[in-house]
């Protein structure tokens, strides 16, 4: 199996039934003592039965619980650390030295981009950064955290000479989505997947015939009913699918659009670079204090203006 046991396990999360969401709560619960048990104890802490459990291991893509139970022990150790974090979800000492709580975080991002990338999906992800690189213009849409992610997206797009646009009010990124025109995609950022204002926006889109792309960490959710592609980010806790820290609401899907920046641009890499200088020209002109290049003759000098 490609993706992390626990990824899998929360990302699914919302899909499960009542009983297995028991299973699935005890295994949260009990990883650090799961190595121990049978899979007439799971069902005995959980209140469920063992075929409940087989059940959910085959959802989760493995032979019965003996199966499970080995890729739960291997994946403990690293979850523990995350388990004991607070608000942000960066497991850090409040009165250690800043450097050394520099170093924490540091190692929070490290964490959470192994997650991301563990998660990624080569086909999806090739076939999103076609459908984006030949669309004839991206709307782009996500509310709150992902909101921010959306304004990065368009940022990333317009930089890779990708027409695309996005706004802040939800009701004209509804009015976004209506358009009806030939090769328009909307690509919808929600680490929940169940923003109703989101998920609106794309089945609008899908409905008026856009191509539509959902980027998420519950790959049962919501918004995934109205997606033709689905993109996912690591889930860290499905009981609370609201994150405020960088680690989780926006790390993850930055590392996704550098991915699909690559994928897009690789195609025409001339064309590419042609684009990046004239951007880094414009960027450039709006500055106060220009930095020198080799066009104006002051290497290592700046130029006041």
């Amino acid at each position: 199996m490609s993706a992390p046991t626990l990824a899998r396990l929360r990302g699914l999360y919302p899909s499960f039934t009542e009983s297995e969401r028991r299973v699935a709560d005890s295994i949260l619960e009990h990883a650090g003592t799961i190595s121990d048990w049978t899979g007439r104890d799971l069902a005995r802490v959980s209140g469920t039965t063992e075929p409940v459990i087989f059940r959910l291991a085959a959802k989760l893509e493995f032979d019965g619980f003996r199966a499970l139970k080995l890729a739960l022990v291997q994946e403990h150790a690293a979850e523990q650390a995350r388990s004991e974090s607070g608000i942000f979800n960066i497991a850090t000492d409040h009165n250690a030295p800043i450097p050394v709580q520099a170093q924490e975080v540091v190692q929070a991002y490290v964490d959470s981009l192994r997650r991301s990338a563990a998660l990624v999906d080569a086909a999806r992800l090739s076939e999103a950064a076609r459908i984006l690189r030949d669309a004839s213009l991206v709307s782009i849409v996500g509310m709150g955290s992902s909101l921010a992610v959306a304004n990065l997206a368009e940022n990333v797009l317009v930089r890779c000479g990708i027409p695309c646009r996005t706004t802040h009010d939800s009701h004209m990124q509804m009015l976004h989505a209506l358009l009806d025109k030939p090769r328009h995609v909307v690509l919808a950022f929600s680490y929940s997947g169940d923003t109703i204002e989101t998920v609106d926006a794309l089945a609008i889109a899908r409905t008026s015939g856009a191509q539509t792309i959902a980027v998420t960490a519950f790959e049962q959710s919501a918004i995934t009913e109205h997606a033709d592609l689905v993109l996912l980010i690591p889930a860290t806790a499905p009981q609370q699918p609201y994150r405020v820290g960088l680690v989780d609401a926006v790390l993850p899907f930055l590392m996704l659009l550098d991915l699909l920046a690559i994928l897009i641009t690789a195609t025409h890499p001339d064309d590419a670079a042609r684009l990046r200088e004239a951007v880094e020209s414009t960027v450039r002109r709006r500055k106060l204090r220009q930095l020198a290049t080799p066009e104006n003759g002051r290497i290592g000098k700046e130029i006041s203006r």
